[in-house]
């Protein structure tokens, strides 16, 4: 696999991991320098013994080289994402195992940080192109030379060389696993990504946007009262008798033609829309009420639209009505999110009491949008569990000609 997105990912997650390594290695390092020359800093030794300029000046060259490697990803975080930084850091990690591992030339160091050194780099700074396995071959080849000029037979050359031998070849068999699992991490990681994505898609499809962040952060939603909300109904009317006609899939592309057409128009208003209930509309507003009062006269022109294109005669019932009302959701299992209280029943009511083709709304409504919509009143509405109420028509939008902004919305008194 070497897709860019996969190379970056790749970049990213080795670099992070070989600094964190450097930070350990950056803080041990000079530990363990004191305890190798703890004798000779004690004044056991009179004479430095052999190799320690050598093995002295690899320790310091180690810790600024770890340092170094900590204070870049500080200071410049686009290394990060750089292929040829972590190509270097590698190359860096290689060269300073190989001079451990001579020191002197007479290959007298610990073999045991070699074979960190070089597994590190295998296991953790996994590359996205092939770069060190040639790392690997070139530092067993400056290992054979210098055992070649340095130790007095083919014997000794070939003792000293055996166990770097098997580093090498351990870490390129090692360098093979770890892309193969990186590779397989990686895969899985963008399958749980796209999983969790149609999931999240699912969930913002179902509930607002704030609401399924909130379940997503808290596994709860709590519910919230509101003073003032919009709350709109619509219902086609004559459906049923229209429905019994048409053969399942035929009533269902209908419905879904007519809905899908509505949700368009919710979306472009910014409005929330509740649920369907059969062939009722329900769409909720806790902003200004001109966006659902228009939205009312776009859905009226939508379904002349649809009946225009398809030979129907379908007519609708809108009644919108404001007032205080409480929003939540419902359940842990196929979970719905709603609104309950007075106003919701009220704005029913002025669906199912008005006429078809019209859109009756509340006086409350009326002294919202007044200054936006031309309206004009009807009769008062007996309205079970509302008592008698002053209702209007919404007939249209107010046209300005003036070049003077919409009147402001007032809220309901």
């Amino acid at each position: 696999m070497q897709d860019l997105a996969f190379r970056e990912w790749l970049v990213s997650k080795s670099w992070a991991l070989g600094v964190r390594y450097s930070k350990v290695v950056a803080c041990l390092l000079p530990l363990g320098a004191l305890a190798v020359h703890a004798r000779f800093l004690a004044g056991d030794w009179h004479t430095p013994p052999p190799g320690f300029a050598a093995l002295l000046s690899w320790q310091v060259s180690a810790e600024l080289f770890f340092i170094a490697v900590v204070l870049a990803d500080r200071w410049w975080p686009q290394l990060r994402r750089r292929e040829w930084a972590l190509n270097a850091a590698c190359a860096g990690a290689v060269a300073l195992a190989t001079w451990l591992c001579i020191v002197d030339g007479r290959m007298r160091a610990d073999l045991s940080i070699y074979a960190a050194g070089l597994t590190f780099v295998a296991a953790v700074m996994c590359t996205p192109r092939p770069v060190r396995v040639p790392m690997y071959i070139l530092s067993f080849l400056a290992l054979s030379v210098a055992a070649g000029l340095n130790l007095p037979d083919s014997t000794a050359v070939l003792v000293a060389l055996a166990n770097p031998f098997c580093v090498v070849v351990l870490c390129v068999e090692l360098d093979k696993f770890t892309y193969a699992r990186n590779v397989e991490l990686y895969t899985e990681t963008r399958r749980a990504e796209a999983e969790r994505a149609r999931a999240d898609e699912v969930l913002y499809n179902v509930l607002p946007a704030a609401i399924a962040d909130e379940l997503k952060r808290d596994g709860r939603v709590k519910a919230l009262k509101f003073e003032n909300m919009g709350v709109l109904f619509a219902d086609i009317a004559g459906f049923t008798r229209f429905s019994r006609a048409l053969p399942p899939d035929a009533l269902v592309l209908v419905l879904n033609d007519i809905f899908s057409a509505f949700d368009e128009l919710v979306e472009r208003h910014a409005l929330e829309k509740i649920k369907t209930i059969g062939d009722a509309y329900m769409v909720v507003s806790d902003q200004r009420l001109d966006r659902l009062a228009q939205l009312a006269l776009d859905m009226g022109e939508a379904l002349q639209r649809y009946n225009r294109s398809n030979g129907t005669e379908l007519g609708m019932r809108i009644g919108i009505h404001a007032g205080p009302a409480v929003a939540g959701v419902i359940g842990v299992k196929r979970f719905l999110y709603d609104v309950w209280g007075d106003t919701v029943n009220i704005a029913s009511r002025m669906e199912s009491t008005g006429a078809t083709g019209q859109i009756q709304v509340t006086e409350a409504v009326y002294r919202q949008i007044r200054g936006s919509f031309e309206l004009r009143a009807r009769e008062a509405q007996d309205i079970k569990g509302g008592g008698t109420l002053s209702t209007w028509w919404l007939l249209r939008a107010v046209a300005r000609t003036d070049g003077a902004p919409a009147p402001a919305v007032a809220p309901a008194a």
